[in-house]
């Protein structure tokens, strides 16, 4: 199983234990990953709300490289995997941009989390996990770009997605219900508008803590930057001590595959995790 990988530009900067666990558990899955060559920043998330012709011409170059290499593309970042499939159809609905840009629309354009939900690679984890996530109660947060535009994404279920849930199931962990899992965490507003964001990212976590969970999990770099980074200020404004572990999808996979990285991985965060985690014998 190999796919065309596309990382972005949050990968390889502030979300790196992101890049670092999806590359190193698809490893360990038996999936290659090969990085699309000489890629470019796709525009996320910005572009799209300045220049309309912009926000298609910089994904264009990356998949247009991505199909003459007849790989499906997997893009972790969910910002990117919107602005690589708008554009996509964006340019196969217009004739003066399938012009300017060969498109054709012969590979799949696929989130992180279609891949790690693609049956194969669902069965594998399910194989090889070595140290299950039992007693590991988690709420699964999509948030907006996972699951919006639906046009666009396609989603399972706008409102209620299970793919990330199915994932975390397979891997050992308890999925808890809860009501927030595509509601808006302040996106990129988190310097224009931290106010917003605080506010926002405090209703996510206040109902993850409501519903038991010992973990939040994601997969987007926007949503745990916002989670993760700005517990310090929550606690601040509120007087309450907020202390709740904002994972990747991919580095909880690794400590099920027993991945001996997820320690590093692990150092990133604002919140570390190893503390609950240790408390449930898993690392």
């Amino acid at each position: 199983m190999e796919f065309t990988y596309y990382p972005g530009c949050s990968l390889k900067g502030s979300a790196q234990e992101l890049d670092e666990s999806f590359r190193s558990v698809s490893e360990k899955l038996g999936v290659t990953l090969k990085e699309l060559p000489d890629w470019a920043c796709c525009g996320a998330s910005s572009a799209h709300m300045v220049d309309a012709y912009l926000e298609t011409a910089l994904p264009a170059r990356d998949l247009i490289t991505a199909e003459r290499l007849g790989r499906d593309v997997v893009a972790p970042c969910a910002g990117c995997h919107v602005r690589m499939k708008a554009a996509s159809m964006k340019i196969l609905e217009d004739a003066e941009l399938s012009r300017q840009f060969p498109l054709r629309g012969g590979i799949r354009i696929m989130s992180g989390i279609d891949m790690l939900h693609d049956a194969d690679v669902i069965k594998r984890i399910r194989e090889r996990s070595a140290k299950p996530l039992a007693g590991l109660k988690v709420v699964a947060y999509y948030g907006c770009l996972a699951v919006r535009p639906v046009e666009v994404v396609d989603p399972d279920d706008p409102e209620n997605p299970k793919q990330m849930d199915e994932v975390l199931e397979a891997v050992g962990a308890e999925v808890l219900n809860w009501p927030y899992k595509t509601d808006c965490c302040g996106g990129s507003l988190a310097l224009t508008r931290t106010d917003l964001v605080l506010k926002l990212s405090q209703k996510l976590i206040d109902m993850a803590i409501a519903v038991g969970a010992d973990a939040m999990v994601t997969l987007c770099p926007m949503c745990q930057a916002n989670l993760d980074t700005r517990q310090a200020d929550i606690s601040k404004l509120s007087g309450r001590n907020y202390q709740m572990p904002v994972l990747y999808l991919t580095e909880l996979i690794g400590v099920a595959l027993n991945d001996s990285q997820a320690s590093h991985w692990f150092e990133k965060h604002m919140v570390s995790p190893k503390t609950m985690l240790a408390s449930k014998g898993l690392i």
